[in-house]
């Protein structure tokens, strides 16, 4: 009777484990907001990187075609919706959308 409540203890113990787990990473594929200045770097006049300069850090952007628009925002303060990554220390970031931050605008 011992074994059967010990171990019923252990299983309720294991789910509720991996519950509080999954809900550590949900948000792992959301959608975030980061805002921060573009930075480009160019090889004979040909986009090879982009940047946003963050307050929390750098994040590489993906070359794809909407990373490439943020690309021609060189220098501007940005906010962009995107997915975020990290990859052997690197944060990447996937653009979903991006819009120009007026200086003096807070949001």
């Amino acid at each position: 009777m011992l074994a059967k409540k010990t171990l019923g203890i252990l299983c309720l113990a294991m789910l509720t484990a991996a519950l509080l787990a999954s809900n550590c990473f949900a948000a792992e594929g959301d959608a975030v907001k980061l805002q921060g200045t573009v930075s480009i770097t160019k090889e004979a006049d040909v986009i090879k990187a982009v940047e946003l300069i963050t307050d929390a850090g750098a994040y590489a952007v993906e070359l794809d075609a909407k990373g490439m628009e943020l690309g021609a925002m060189d220098g501007k303060k940005v906010e962009v919706e995107g997915m975020v990554s990290e990859k052997d220390g690197q944060k990447s970031l996937k653009v979903l959308s991006f819009t120009a931050v007026v200086e003096g605008e807070t949001k």
